[in-house]
């Protein structure tokens, strides 16, 4: 009998082994999960982004456009729009008529100054470089601080020293126009302050046109070239040439 039993034995290993590959087939049937793959290290964090660089306040800004131009009497300015140029400043004597038929006189603007007033000419050229560029007095004013003084442009007097007027035209590209706007200067406006005198100059139709400030002498119109040259006509001497048209 112990051959035999040595035989079973045998025998049995390799049965066992058939049945524990069969029972490991059996489990893949089943649809069981295998076993994870080992975990990947995570990738390094992307480069950081250059901030952007702060501001210097110590630098200063890089300037504006300016909507203003100032330019000394006497020399030209000009823009896409207009070439101006203030020639002088001029007494004005005393009128001797009224220009147009009679109309309402504009009300007295808040911060006018009161008292005696004179007459004042600005003589001013201007040149279009767009077409109808519209030119009137009613363009000009002069400032002190907050005191405004708007060129008369409704019932202008005839004033010896101030001839020609300016008239109220509309320029073509290339044609110039020139003549004197009149102010109605008040006594207090010639009082010295610490703010200086300006006339200034903007086309009312063109509101992206730029200004044009010139500043004005504290003598106004009392500079002594101006007595000198006023006292050689009456002398009889040969009046300067008129600034044509």
């Amino acid at each position: 009998m112990k051959p035999f039993r040595s035989s079973l034995r045998c025998f049995a290993v390799p049965a066992l082994l058939a049945t524990t590959s069969i029972v490991a087939l059996a489990s893949c049937d089943r649809g069981e999960a295998p076993a994870p793959p080992p975990r990947q290290p995570a990738p390094p964090p992307p480069p950081a982004l250059p901030a952007a660089v702060a501001p210097n306040p110590e630098q200063p800004a890089p300037p504006a456009a300016p909507d203003q131009i100032i330019v000394p009497t006497g020399e030209w300015t000009e823009n896409k729009i207009y070439r101006f140029r203030l020639e002088r400043i001029a007494a004005c004597g005393a009128p001797a008529a009224t220009l147009g038929p009679a109309q309402p006189t504009a009300p007295t603007a808040v911060g006018t100054l009161r008292g005696d007033t004179s007459w004042v000419g600005a003589f001013f050229r201007v040149e279009a470089k767009q077409p109808a560029v519209f030119v009137s007095p009613r363009d000009l004013d002069l400032r002190r601080g907050g005191v405004i003084l708007n060129a008369k442009h409704i019932n202008q007097p005839l004033l010896s020293g101030c001839e020609p007027l300016l008239p109220a035209k509309s320029l073509k590209a290339g044609e110039n126009v020139a003549g004197f706007a009149l102010f109605e200067v008040p006594k207090g406006f010639r009082v010295k302050t610490e703010d200086p005198i300006v006339l200034s100059y903007k086309p009312t139709r063109w509101g992206g046109a730029r200004r044009v400030e010139v500043p004005i002498r504290e003598c106004l119109d009392a500079c002594p070239e101006l007595a000198s040259a006023k006292a050689s006509k009456t002398a009889g001497r040969a009046p300067s040439p008129r600034h044509k048209l």
